[in-house]
């Protein structure tokens, strides 16, 4: 249909360009009606070709063509055979026939392109047709209704011809105005209804003067013919034919053509009053009545739409203010707005002297929901979670979710601090109640930690600190329980707090120092690598051991930072050992879980090792079997620093929770046994340590066994094997300046394994079934503070 068109298009201009140059009337009528007829059979092309949705409405506008062209074929036959034209006559019934058959078309599509009563549309197409039918009664149908001269057939008919135009223009208006798509089809046919209603217009008014004789006004005829035709061909027609999204709006340029539409009727009035002829003088009356009256419907109208945008924007408004101030998961309060309402309690317990209890709800074990029945599974039960919560606080109660599986509950002036922490008792046995999902029950239990205060006499943020605190308690002892914050975790806080800002002052002001603690080969007895440990020169204190700091840093950020500055520090001291003493000499740092979660890491470790001029091989960077578990972001960061060429060191393994069977499967070059393995006296331990060691050759990782304080240890780890040892047996950690550099030997740390060349393979059933693990409170804060305690 592309081509077809195209082609009708450019065919129909050519006709129309050289139609008045064919020189005998006769050959030009028969043209005439050639593009007439052309136009019909194009629209009946186009239909079952395009396949619009309202074929009918283009059908009728088909019908509507083919008695104009009767009309003209009549009008021809009159003039060119029998040599006379008679008005009326049989041809006129056939044009004024063809009117309201357009009109039937038009509607078709007005209909079907709107979703609803446009009712703005209506009275905007109304004003302007009642404006231009007003002055097509006093340019056009007014005189010739007055015509004494003519019989009242030949006046009736006269007057019929600017009627049934005026019926078209209400019709086209009302499409113009209308919603819809805007395609090309939809201009060509606007332009060719809008074409013929100016050939009307101009034929009648030319004719009204004097006898028209043809010329430009044919060709306007002959244009819409090709146009109509040309619309109908065109892919973009079925478009016409699908509803619009809404109706279209008042702007200005439509309300510039109303106000122009409007000031017809009193300009008309006007020019006959300055032409001493008004004899239109009731006809304007009459339109200005009925204008005035559809102004008035389009304002109330107007105000109708205000209003009711109006109130669609507040809906919109409370929507989004909802959405903003809460979790769209479970639909109770987020983050940021618990924290405002905690805000607004508090100010008014200062003015009322009242109770404020914050309840921190935080869900035990949740992770395994997720990990074991899907997240679709989690999602259920932080949503019936939420509903348990709403439906056992008060009304005035407020229920967060501060993300993940933390929630708070807002007591708003309570009788007694009593009566908040029954409130925390019922929501532990109402969470730990199965939860329906997926076709099986689940079950978590809630470790809620109490705060309360009198007089509101904190801020937000450190009744939610205290609540959290006494929540982690309630954790320590057991889970599924209620604890409250009170003096003892006041003081754990404030000297957490202390510790806190001292430990930022001590990096601050250099306080920090690391000692080196040398790894050395089991057979050679070569240090191959040192592992930096920190330790505090803290002031009124003496230098203070890892234990002391590091489980207060690992709480927060400070951590990173005592992690970024071990790490320069190291590969520095690694750089100036290595300038009298060349070789392949390593340093181990340990990192903590937070700061290898953390965006920094990559960017800590290179900065470091490129302020040092070291390459990335001579860097070991060490890491507890928790982080694997608990920081999965953490295995993405490992991955990196592999690829960089920095060594990775599993620490303490043997206390977490890796089987033998995942050592294949870990992103790291080695594995430190820890000392409770090394040191213990327990039947089978020797065995169970040699395994360790050959299930890590197979796996092509260097072993590392730590905690090495009796040559009787010694000697069982070279029974086994093993590659390296580190522990009091060789030497105690010490500053770098009381260290007496030994020639090292070849092998280091991180390539050690592929030197030694065992290759012995672990048995696969050990191999995958073998789990060493110890109890998280045996493990303590210990799991991931390794830093520096040797």
């Amino acid at each position: 249909m592309n081509l077809l068109w195209r082609a009708y298009l450019v065919g129909g201009a050519l006709v129309v360009a050289v139609y008045l140059a064919v020189p005998d009337e006769i050959e030009r009528d028969l043209v005439y009606v050639a593009v007439g007829l052309s136009s019909v059979m194009a629209i009946a092309v186009g239909v079952r070709g395009n396949r619009p949705r309202r074929a009918s409405a283009w059908y009728w506008m088909a019908a509507g063509q083919l008695c104009w062209v009767v009309g003209d074929g009549l009008y021809s036959w009159y003039q060119d055979v029998a040599g006379t034209t008679p008005f009326p006559s049989p041809a006129d019934a056939f044009y004024l026939i063809a009117y309201p058959l357009i009109a039937i078309g038009l509607v078709g599509l007005i209909r079907v392109r709107e979703r609803g009563l446009d009712v703005g549309g209506v009275i905007d197409s109304s004003i302007v047709t009642v404006a231009l039918g007003l002055l097509s009664w006093v340019v056009l149908a007014g005189p010739i209704a007055r015509d004494a001269g003519q019989s009242m057939t030949a006046r009736v008919i006269g007057v019929a011809y600017p009627a049934a135009d005026i019926l078209l223009l209400a019709f086209l208006v009302r499409l113009l105005v209308g919603p819809g798509a805007r395609t090309v089809a939809f201009r060509l046919l606007t332009a060719a209804t809008g074409l013929l209603l100016v050939a009307d217009t101009a034929f009648a008014v030319l004719n009204a003067n004097s006898s028209y004789q043809g010329g430009a006004v044919d060709l306007a005829w002959l244009a819409s013919y090709v146009l109509w035709g040309t619309a109908a061909l065109h892919p973009s027609m079925t478009a016409m034919s699908e509803p619009g999204l809404a109706p279209a709006p008042l702007t200005a340029r439509r309300l510039a053509a109303l106000t122009a539409a409007i000031l017809i009727a009193p300009c008309t009035l006007a020019v006959e009053l300055v032409r001493g002829r008004p004899v239109d003088a009731w006809p304007v009356t009459l339109c200005s009545v009925v204008l005035f009256a559809l102004v008035v419907a389009r304002m109330q109208f107007a105000m109708r739409e205000v209003r009711a945008s109006a109130k669609q924007r507040d809906i919109a408004q409370d929507d989004l203010a909802h959405q903003v101030a809460h979790d769209s998961l479970t639909q109770l309060a987020n983050r940021s707005h618990a924290v405002q309402m905690i805000e607004a309690a508090l100010n008014r317990a200062q003015r009322s002297g009242s109770l404020v209890g914050l309840l921190f709800v935080d869900l035990d074990h949740f992770k395994a929901v997720n990990d074991t029945h899907g997240h679709a599974a989690g999602d259920d039960v932080l949503r019936e979670i939420a509903r348990r919560m709403q439906g056992n606080v008060r009304a005035g109660d407020t229920v967060g979710r501060l993300g993940g599986d933390e929630f708070v509950v807002l007591v708003e002036a309570p009788d007694t601090e009593a009566g908040v922490v029954d409130l925390a008792e019922r929501l532990v046995r109402a969470i730990s109640a199965p939860v329906r999902t997926v076709g099986r029950e689940v079950v978590v239990t809630a470790s809620i930690g109490i705060a309360v205060v009198r007089d509101g006499g904190t801020d937000a943020d450190v009744l939610l600190y205290e609540a959290d605190a006494a929540a982690y308690r309630a954790k320590s002892q057991g889970r599924g329980r209620a604890e409250i914050f009170d003096d003892a975790l006041r003081r754990e806080h404030l000297a957490r707090v202390e510790l806190e800002a001292a430990i930022r002052t001590g990096l601050d002001q250099g306080q920090f120092v690391l000692h080196y603690q040398p790894i050395v080969e089991v057979r050679s007895r070569g240090t191959t690598s040192y592992e930096a440990l920190v330790r505090w020169n803290r002031p009124g204190h003496g230098l203070v051991g890892p234990d002391a700091f590091i489980p207060t840093a690992e709480l927060s950020n400070l951590i990173c930072d005592l992690g970024r500055w071990v790490l320069g520090e190291a590969t520095r001291q690694l750089a100036a050992w290595s300038t009298p003493h060349p070789g392949d000499l390593t340093v181990a740092v340990n990192i903590s879980g937070r700061h290898l979660a953390s965006t920094e890491i990559l960017s800590d470790v290179t900065r470091a090792l490129d302020a040092a001029g070291l390459p990335a091989d001579r860097l070991v960077l060490e890491i507890t079997e928790t982080v694997l578990v608990d920081q999965p972001v953490a295995l993405a960061h490992l991955r990196a620093l592999q690829e960089l060429g920095v060594g990775i060191s599993i620490d303490d393994f043997g206390t977490g929770y890796t089987s033998i069977g995942q050592m294949q499967n870990l992103s790291v070059d080695s594995l430190k046994i820890d000392r409770s393995l090394v040191a213990s006296s327990t039947p089978g331990a020797d065995e169970l340590v040699r395994l360790v060691v050959h299930a890590a050759h197979a796996f092509g990782l260097t072993v590392v066994g730590e905690g090495v304080e009796l040559q009787t240890q010694l000697d069982s780890l070279e029974q086994a094997q093993c590659d390296l040892a580190q522990g009091f047996l060789f030497a105690r950690p010490r500053p770098a300046d009381e260290l007496t550099m030994p020639p090292s030997v070849t092998m280091n740390q991180r390539t050690g394994r592929g030197k030694l060349g065992r290759e012995d393979p672990l048995p696969a059933p050990c191999a995958a079934g073998l789990r060493l693990e110890r109890s998280v409170s045996q493990q303590g804060v210990t799991a991931t503070a390794e830093a520096v305690r040797r």
